[in-house]
Formats: structure tokens, sequence, C-alpha cells
């Protein structure tokens, strides 16, 4: 009998057997699966160009577009040109791709959300007059190429433009792959002659605009709309001068000239009181800023360049910070603003007057009278406050006009109300010091003089060229919003303190060009019918400040450290001096660059305020510096009494009376406690203290200098003293042989003495 036997006469496959078989069916499987996946992976051509769209897209999305040079307004002579950036930030190098230019002659902008729309990219237009392609090769890891495109004023992609103002313009930037006639040659694809764009890639998408003017058109022209371009004069690169402070602390030659500057900056004496009607009555210090040798200017040359531009755009309005302009440039300043363009929102919005006078800044530092006593004597100019970090509320504008402001300049975020068009940014506002009126800005075209983006999502305004290209398509649309004539609009646009020259006279020139423009002076905007006056206007000033917690704290922290450094000043005036009388003109000189320092520190433009902070404590304590003592020598003493000598150093040009303290560590080696000494300017005075010891030992004596009012200052002194006692007289001997007499007795009485018995 055979077991396990089928009735075919076949084994049945036992457990184990049939377990294998199946494992190796799926490992067969698996590795099938295996290879038909890694056949996809094999590049079709070189290894830069994968097939597979996820990667491609991955590939390409990091290679960045952006406009070097476009013609902002486009004539019948002009022609367009437009040069491009593209850049490959990757660690590979980018296929071989072409770039279009294209627009849409016939398409018009129906509304501000549809422009900005097409800016950010979230809408569709069709863009299919090309105006011309250029080939693109490989590009290098971490390189970039730049691509420039022409369209000739007679060619038929710009005869096709019949009406002036914005149109959609598009760059597209696509690779590109062999033809048929071509996969045989190189393997980079260079010659570029034969290849055709990939239709397998992803193209990345600038968005911009292409804006016509109406020279050379024959369409119906309408009213321009007046606009007003200032430009602010500031000197942003100002830093403390090291130098300079060292040897104010040091010298004084008499001349006060030097301190101009600062003679404002009583608004920050101790005794200075605040009239409310923005004067000070600080005798002494109440004079505009104009310039100090305790800063060091770092852009002379960028401020001049930013002057050349008055002469050669004659409409480019100026706002003139006056301690930035070192002496009469000759050129047109059409506006002042408050000196160091201390930064009057912030001061309100702290709103603690005493904090900023204890710091070396009062009102008489940055009013109304200050700026023009500090500008160019050939000026006519205006005295206009400039905004700063925060928003002008009512509480700020108050503050301005109480220091003698009729204008303001509000050059970011004051009215964000949206209206169906565009306005003249102009409010009369009533304060509890009378009417003021603002200067607002138009937002977009703002922010765009200042060289930001309309929109983070905006690709085509990541550089300035993009950003004019916007601005101008935005101010013709703005000048198309109906209706024309009954608006009389006068938009007004303020460039960054930051901008470079060279932006502001592209831009300048670009605003020229615009047919749809009329430049106008602030004199006109001033006139100009207010938008909004009375209650209603006092509905759209800003409830709040808006100052960020961060340039809060950072003023703050400057007060703070600015109004030790001027207590300093005070102190060592008042308690470590002499002469009063005689030191007083270089004490007002002290003063007077602390007091500089700490207004520019105070200033609404990006400053280096760290510097100017740390440049105050140094004149503070450079103060109290200039009075040391010298370091002394060991001191041994051999006996029960000593003197010890200390040197007293006086750098300052002045006398000064100083208490000299000395304490040691031990109570068997002391020295007397305190004694006075004059010094004379710029000499050195000795002093001696007693020294009494009890005992051979060690002991260090701490040495410091206090004020007249017992205060310490300064660095503190260390002197060792050692003392070794010797017999010197004759009780001393008599002590010791007593003491010898009765060493003696106790051994005899322990030798001799009687025994008990017991014992």
């Amino acid at each position: 009998m055979i077991a396990n036997s089928p009735e075919h006469g076949q084994a049945v496959p036992s457990l184990s057997h049939r377990t294998t078989r199946l494992w190796r069916f799926f490992t067969i499987m698996l590795l099938t699966c295996a290879m038909l996946f890694a056949g996809r992976m094999v590049p079709a051509g070189p290894a830069h160009m994968a097939m597979a769209d996820d990667e491609t897209d991955t590939a390409t999305q990091t290679t960045a577009l952006s406009i070097t040079e476009s013609t902002p307004v486009v004539t019948d002579t002009s022609g367009y040109h437009i040069t491009i950036s593209i850049s490959n930030p990757t660690y590979a190098a980018t296929s071989p791709s072409l770039v279009t230019v294209a627009y849409n002659p016939s398409y018009t902008f129906v509304s501000r959300t549809d422009i900005q729309h097409w800016a950010t990219g979230d809408v569709s237009i069709p863009v299919r007059t090309v105006l011309g392609t250029a080939t693109v090769p490989s590009i290098a890891a971490n390189k970039k190429v730049s691509v420039k495109i022409d369209a000739a004023a007679d060619s038929d992609a710009l005869k096709a433009l019949q009406m002036w103002g914005p149109k959609p313009l598009l760059v597209t930037y696509q690779a590109t792959q062999a033809t048929d006639s071509q996969s045989t040659g190189s393997s980079d694809g260079s010659s570029g002659s034969d290849r055709t764009v990939d239709p397998n890639t992803k193209p990345i998408r600038l968005h911009s605009f292409l804006t016509r003017s109406s020279q050379g058109l024959r369409n119906a022209q309408t009213p321009p709309m007046a606009i007003t371009m200032v430009m602010p004069l500031m000197n942003t690169g100002q830093q403390a001068n090291k130098n300079a402070i060292d040897q104010l602390v040091v010298h004084d030659n008499g001349d006060e000239s030097d301190t101009k500057s600062t003679q404002s900056g009583g608004g920050g004496t101790d005794d200075s009181t605040d009239d409310g009607s923005g004067n000070n009555t600080d005798d002494t210090e109440n004079t505009a800023a104009t310039q100090s040798s305790v800063l060091t200017p770092h852009d002379n040359d960028a401020l001049a360049t930013k002057l050349s531009l008055i002469g050669k755009h004659s409409d480019l309005q100026t706002i003139a910070d006056p301690t930035a302009l070192a002496s009469d440039t000759g050129q047109r300043i059409d506006a002042v603003m408050q000196p160091a363009g201390f930064d009057i929102t912030a001061y309100a919005a702290i709103n603690n007057v005493r904090s900023y006078e204890q710091a070396g800044v009062g009102t008489g530092a940055w009013n109304a009278r200050s700026a023009l006593a500090a500008a160019p004597a050939s000026s006519d100019s205006l005295p206009i406050a400039w905004q700063g970090k925060g928003d002008w509320t009512r509480q700020a504008l108050s503050t301005a006009r109480k220091q003698g402001y009729q204008y303001v300049i509000a050059s970011h975020d004051f009215d964000s109300s949206t209206t169906a068009t565009v306005h003249t940014g102009t409010y009369t506002i009533p304060t509890s010091a009378g009417d003021i009126t603002v200067l607002s800005e138009q937002k977009e075209l703002g922010d765009l003089a200042k060289g930001k983006p309309t929109s983070s999502d905006a690709d085509g305004e990541t550089s300035n060229a993009g950003r004019i290209a916007r601005f101008v398509a935005q101010s013709a649309f703005y000048q198309m919003e109906q209706p024309y004539a009954a608006m009389n609009r006068n938009l007004l646009v303020c460039f960054g303190t930051n901008m470079s020259a060279a932006f502001i006279d592209t831009l300048m020139t670009a605003v020229e060009q615009s047919s749809w423009l009329q430049l106008t002076d602030l004199n006109d905007l001033i006139g100009a019918d207010a938008y909004r006056t009375g209650d209603e206007a006092l509905q759209i000033v800003p409830q709040d400040s808006h100052l960020s917690e961060r340039n809060t704290r950072s003023v703050t922290s400057a007060l703070e450290s600015l109004a030790e450094s001027r207590n300093d000043i005070n102190r060592f005036a008042t308690s470590v001096l002499t002469d009063h009388k005689a030191s007083a003109s270089w004490i007002r000189k002290i003063k007077a660059a602390q007091s500089t320092l700490a207004l520019h520190a105070l200033s609404s433009a990006p400053r280096d305020i760290d510097s100017l902070v740390d440049g105050a404590k140094r004149l503070g304590g450079g103060m109290f510096g200039g009075v040391s003592i010298t370091p002394t020598d060991s001191i041994t003493v051999v006996s029960e009494t000593a003197k010890m000598p200390v040197t007293v150093r006086n750098n300052h040009p002045y006398p000064v009376r100083v208490k000299v303290s000395s304490l040691t560590d031990s109570m068997e080696i002391v020295t007397s406690r305190f004694t006075e000494v004059t010094i004379p300017a710029n000499s050195e005075a000795q002093v001696t203290f007693a020294i009494r010891v009890a005992t051979s030992g060690h002991a260090t004596a701490h040495i410091t200098l206090l004020d007249r009012n017992g205060d310490t200052f300064g660095s503190a002194q260390n002197t060792d003293i050692t003392s070794v006692l010797r017999i010197s007289d004759m009780t001393g001997f008599i002590i010791i042989g007593f003491s010898l007499l009765l060493g003696l007795v106790g051994l005899w009485r322990q030798f001799h003495r009687k025994k008990d018995p017991d014992e």
C-alpha cells in the first residue's frame, strides 16, 4: 500500500515544499516590478532632462527671473527693450531654454483688483503678441545669465498697440528639447537653432506691464493727474566719532562752533522748561542742530549725489534734515524736517517728556524754530514734520503742532480707508494747538517708490526695474479712473530715505516721460483743496501709533542709557569741577555733544543707534575717567606707623577737587579713611594716608575716588601692604625680658615642686 498517492499516481507535495515554491513566486514578482520601475527612471536624454513631470517641476521652480532693465514708458519712437536676469541657485545645470516676452495690446484693466491680480499671477489674461524671444544656454549651478530682448518702434508687435495705458506683459522661461534632426548632435544642445519648447516641462512666468504713452496716438486726451514727488535728504550713515569724543573730554580750545549742532539739545538740560509753545527756556541751548564733530558721516558721497538730482529734475521736491547739510549746498531745498529726523511719533507714543529731557533731548532740539535756524542761509524753506516709525495719531499731530509745525508728511499708514478712485492726500486736522495739515502719500505708489513690492507674490516686482514698471502702469491706471476733470487730484509720493540716487533718477525720468502725469511742487499740494477737514478728517486719524514692540524697546533702552550719560556730565560739573565759571563754556560743549548723539539716536532714520548711544556713554564716562588714581607700588611696613602716598591724575582742562578713600581688608593693618585733594588742570597731585599696624601680616588697601557728595566714581586701585614688626624701643625689650623671666620661673617650678605621695 502506497500512502499519499492520488488517483493519477502523482505524489502530493509536502507543506514545506509548497511554502518554498510560494516564496520563490513572490520573489520573482518583486524583482520584475523593481526592474519595470527602474526602467521608468532611466533618462531619455541628458542627465538634467528628466522626463518625470514631478522632477522637471522641482528643477525648474528654483530658477528665478527678474527684470534688470526695461522701457518704463513706451512712445511712438522708443521701442521696447527689456533685460531679464535668470539665476540658477541649484547644484545642477539647467536645460537650454527659451525666453519669450509677449503682451496683450488690446486689453484694458478695469479695476485695481484686476491689475493687482495680474501682478500676482492670479488671473489668466491671453498674451499672444510676441515682442521677442531669446535662447538661453544651459546655466551652470549657482550661476546666472542675462538676456536682452528688443522690439523696434516700427515692429508689428508695437504697431498693434493703438491705445495708451498699461498693458499686461508676460515673460516666459521654458526648457527646450532637441528636434529629431539634432538628436545626433551635441549632447548639451547648445546650438539652439533646431530646438523646440519641451511640452513636458513647466514654464516659469514673470508678470509685468508695458505702458504706452499717448505720444503719437490719436486718442482723446484727458487731463493729466497731478503728482508731487518728494525726496528726503538724511544722512543715515552717521556713527559716533570716538576720537572726537575723547579729544573733547580732555581739551577745551575755546571754540564752541563745533557743537553748534547740539545747542538745540538743550531741551535736555536740567533747568530747562517747556512753556507749551514749543520754545525751550534754556538760553544756553536753543540753537538748531547742524553738524558736530562727534558724528562720523559715512555717506556724504551718496548725499551729494542725491543733491545733484535737484538740478537734473527741476520738479523733484526735497525735504532735508538740516543736520545733514554741513553747509550751504547752493541747491534748492523746498522744506526742512525736524533736526536729525527726530521721531515725533515715537515721542508721542512713549508719552514721557521728562525721560527725553533727562536723556538730553528736549523740545528745543527739534521744534520748527530749530529746524529753520539750522537750514542753509540761502534757503527759504518751509518746516514740515517728517513721519517717524509710528503712525500720526491725534497726540502725535498735536505734539507736532505745539512745536510749530503747521504741516506734516505722512509717508505711510495714515488713511486706511478705501475709495473708488484715488484722491488728493491733503487733510486738515483740528488739534488742541490749532489746525494742522497732513500731506498723506498714495500707498501703492509710495511703497513702490520706497523699493517695496505691492505684494510678496508680485513676481515682476522683485527688482527696481520691475517696481518702476509697475509704478508707471499703476499711475496710468489711476489717471484713467473716472471722472477726470471734477477731481483735480494731486497725489503725494515719497521716496525712501535709503533709496539710491540711481533709483530716484530712473523713476523721476519715467514720471517726466509719462504724458498722463503733471509734476507739481509742495506748495501746490498744500494749496490744493483738502480731501477731508474737521471732524470728518479726525475719523481717519489712526487711533494707535502701531509702534512695534521692538522699536518701543529700542527707544526706551536708548533713553535710559542716554539719561545715564547726561547725569554723569551734570554730576561731574557740579560735584567734581572747582571753577564753575571758567569751565561753563566747556561743559556747555560737552552737553551739546551729548545732545547731538542723543538726538540722532532718537531719529526715525535707519541709523546705527547702538553706536550713537555708546558714544554718549563714552562721553559721560570719559568725564569721570579723566580723573584717575595712578597705580601705587606695594608697601612694606617695619614699624607701627607709616605713610602711604597716592597720586591722583587730572586729564581735564580745568581743576577738580575730589575725595580719596582708603580701606583695608584687615583689622590689624589699617589706614586713615579719607583725604581731599585739588588737582590742577592737566596735572597730578599726591596725598598720603597714615598706616597703623598692630601685628605682622599682609593686607590690601582699596583706594577709590569720591565726588564732593561722597559718591564713588572711576576705577579703584589696590595697594598691597606687608607688615614686618621689629623691636624699636626699651618698652619692647622690657616686655620680652619679662616674658623670658616668667618662662624660666615656670620651668624651675616644674622641676622643683614636691610630688604628692599618691601621685
